[in-house]
């Protein structure tokens, strides 16, 4: 018996490793590098959650295992890169030590192993799936294929504000039919492996479709980031170290060194897919642990798709920490609503996670973990008077931890910061609350609906979290009120931000964003009261009349194509969004100034699009520490863009010029003009007056200025 269980823990590990060093050094194929990380995670993280949590059961074991993993690779490459750097080697020998540092870790669990419970699993009587359930899963599965291949057929390479205006509304139809099936499968509470594997399926279409309608990439703060992950995977580090973001880079470098993963794939699908796998199961754990039912658990799935989603709809260093404290709320659930041995490593692991992916998500993550391990109820007699003053002092620096980090990071970086000590008034804090009822009619009924949800969907999680918070606080321990106090102090960093902190250093119409980052965040932490609210209501609508019921089922139906629609950049009767992607149009255009330069040096005058594309294209170039296009936008580089803009003259561009001080052989400028611009014929008339040369390369044209 020993040797047969010996065989079975060594055997995989064995043909792990072997099919992982002939990839590395022999095959060299991504393919295979694919099925090796999927291995990697659904193995390991499955035997290090059977050793460190072996009461969880099933796929939340595997969930909290594979967090687990996930955020120790990311926090020791990250320690590796502040030391030294992140060469590939480092990435391989972690992969290698993992199969028997957790094959150790399982041992002393005394559980079977994955080749046990496969082989159990085959042998044990199966549960007879009833029709209705097959064809239902089968049916979801259809469309969310159907939908991918419809997005990806319609590919948007040309300059849009928003994908729906080149996606078939199919889309939205489809993705609605999808998400009804999911919400009638969730209400009937059972096949709760069915149900979460289809929950992530419909996560992952909400979450990919700019993933899949934009090949040349979405946004524009990933093609800075993958250009830096570009960098580090050749050199091992990039100077001068960046002090955030390296938790994001660390996870795809070894996702690209570990597996052969091209650093454009990894980059991509690192969020949304991550968010599809883990956030379901996640969700499950905490509804299961709220209500200790696990059909009532299993019919709240549905409510993931009322959280704020945004943020996962692309890889960005916020989206990804956010991900992480969402997992963090989730997974403290357990040590907030019962009265069991804490499990604060896992909360620890992932608080330190968000941080080292982006501060803003990452502070409030840390202080939240720092209130769960104070919690006085958890401390010994003597010293619970001394932890309700420590908890009381983290809440306190939790309310300004935010604004005073802007401010110690303008002090040490020379950027420009104001603070508007006259806003420091209760009226004019008050006036910035992001809590508003909305309700407007531009006499389109679907569209009058979808932004009725969206613009109080924040208000909706708040009021249901609130009301599961007043019902049930007699029953509730005090330590359920912590996720309460830090989204108090996130609103009021948000109130600080939005009214008295100027961020001098942007462009006017970006000065708010950084404020606007703190609302989902709020949202995520009172998901465990929001979820308490839910199961309220659930419990009651049980027990209602059956078409009572399945209006309750459309309607979080509809509210989840709702936030669909509404997760994506939009031009319709209610808003138009500023941005446009980066088009195949940019791309040429960044090669034929770099071909039209001869090699010569030049600086380029463009917007965010044009040199996203040049940062994809050709990397990082500076001239006396300007960079040669002119981002970011609160950079005196951009000002002279504006300024061209705004009148194209060679006076102009002799002021771009002389922002590069130490490189006064510059005598090349560039100025390109997308024909979407603001006022783009005028531009493009009065250059032609003023330029030496000029082309038209596709929707941008190139103005040529030899001084």
């Amino acid at each position: 018996m020993i040797g047969q269980i010996l065989f079975h823990r060594t055997m995989f590990p064995v043909l792990f490793l072997a099919a992982f060093l002939l990839n590395t050094y022999v095959f060299l194929s991504p393919p295979l590098g694919l099925v090796l990380l999927a291995l990697y995670f659904v193995v390991y993280g499955r035997e290090i959650g059977q050793a460190l949590a072996p009461q969880e059961k099933g796929p939340i074991g595997w969930w909290i295992g594979t967090v687990i993993l996930l955020g120790v690779v990311l926090i020791f490459l990250t320690v590796a890169y502040y030391i030294a750097s992140v060469p590939k080697e480092l990435i391989q020998v972690l992969i290698l030590l993992t199969p028997p540092l957790s094959g150790m870790l399982a041992s002393r669990a005394h559980g079977p192993s994955l080749l046990e419970r496969f082989h159990a699993a085959w042998q044990e009587q199966t549960h007879r799936i009833s029709r209705s359930v097959f064809w239902a899963c089968a049916l979801i599965l259809l469309f969310a294929a159907v939908i991918i291949q419809t997005v990806r057929s319609s590919a948007i390479t040309e300059a849009v504000r928003s994908p729906w205006e080149r996606l078939d509304l199919s889309v939205l139809a489809l993705f609605s039919l999808a998400i009804l099936l999911l919400c009638a499968l969730a209400w009937r509470g059972r096949e709760r492996a069915l149900i979460l594997s289809a929950t992530s399926v419909v996560l992952f279409v909400f979450l990919s479709l700019a993933l899949f309608a934009f090949p040349l990439g979405y946004g524009f703060d990933p093609f800075i980031h993958r250009a830096t992950e570009a960098h580090i995977a050749e050199f091992g580090t990039i100077t001068p170290k960046p002090l955030y973001y390296i938790g994001q880079y660390a996870l795809v470098l070894f996702v690209h060194h570990g597996f052969l993963v091209p650093i454009d794939t990894a980059d991509a699908f690192l969020v949304p897919l991550l968010a599809a796998i883990l956030l379901p199961l996640g969700w499950y754990s905490a509804a299961l642990h709220i209500t200790k039912k696990r059909q009532i658990a299993s019919a709240l799935i549905p409510g993931l798709f009322l959280i704020p989603l945004a943020p996962f709809i692309v890889t960005t260093p916020q989206g990804l920490a956010n991900l992480f404290t969402l997992l963090l709320v989730l997974a403290s659930v357990p040590y907030l609503f019962e009265n069991e041995r804490p499990r604060l490593w896992l909360p620890g692991v992932l608080a330190v996670s968000a941080l080292a992916v982006h501060p803003i998500a990452g502070l409030p993550a840390l202080l939240y973990f720092a209130l769960l391990c104070t919690d006085p109820d958890r401390a010994p007699l003597r010293a619970q008077t001394a932890a309700r003053w420590v908890s009381r002092a983290i809440i306190l620096i939790g309310s300004m931890v935010l604004p005073a980090s802007f401010l110690a990071n303008a002090a040490l970086s020379g950027q420009a910061l104001s603070v508007n000590w006259a806003a420091l008034n209760p009226l004019t804090l008050l006036s910035g609350l992001p809590i508003r009822v909305f309700f407007q009619n531009q006499f389109s009924p679907l569209l009058d609906l979808v932004y009725l949800y969206g613009r109080n969907a924040f208000l909706l999680v708040g009021v249901v979290a609130l009301f599961g918070w007043m019902h049930y606080r007699r029953e509730l321990t005090r330590r359920a009120r912590i996720p309460l106090w830090i989204a108090l102090a996130l609103l009021i960093n948000y109130l600080l931000m939005k009214t008295a902190i100027g961020f001098d250093f942007l462009i006017d119409y970006e000065r708010q964003n950084y404020a606007d980052r703190l609302v989902p965040l709020m949202a995520y932490f009172v998901a465990p009261l929001f979820l308490l609210g839910l199961s309220h209501l659930f419990v009651n609508l049980r027990e209602r009349a059956t078409a009572l019921r399945a209006f309750a089922v459309v309607l979080i139906a509809a509210c989840a194509v709702s936030a669909f629609y509404l997760a994506y950049p939009r031009r319709d009767a209610y808003e138009t969004s500023r941005a446009f992607n980066t088009s195949a149009s940019d791309f040429a255009a960044v090669r034929a100034m770099e071909t039209w330069a001869a090699g010569e040096p030049y600086l380029v005058l463009a917007n965010q699009s044009v040199s996203a594309a040049a940062i994809r294209e050709i990397g990082f170039r500076y001239y006396g520490g300007v960079f040669f296009y002119p981002i970011p936008t609160g950079e005196p580089l951009y000002e002279q863009f504006l300024a061209m803009n705004a009148s194209p003259s060679r006076e102009t561009a002799k002021r771009a010029l002389a922002l590069a001080p130490m490189h006064g052989d510059i005598s090349t400028l560039f100025f390109a003009v997308n024909d979407y611009w603001w006022d783009a014929p005028r531009i493009i008339e009065t250059a032609k007056t003023t330029a030496d040369s000029w082309q038209a390369v596709g929707t941008v044209h190139i103005f040529r200025y030899q001084l």
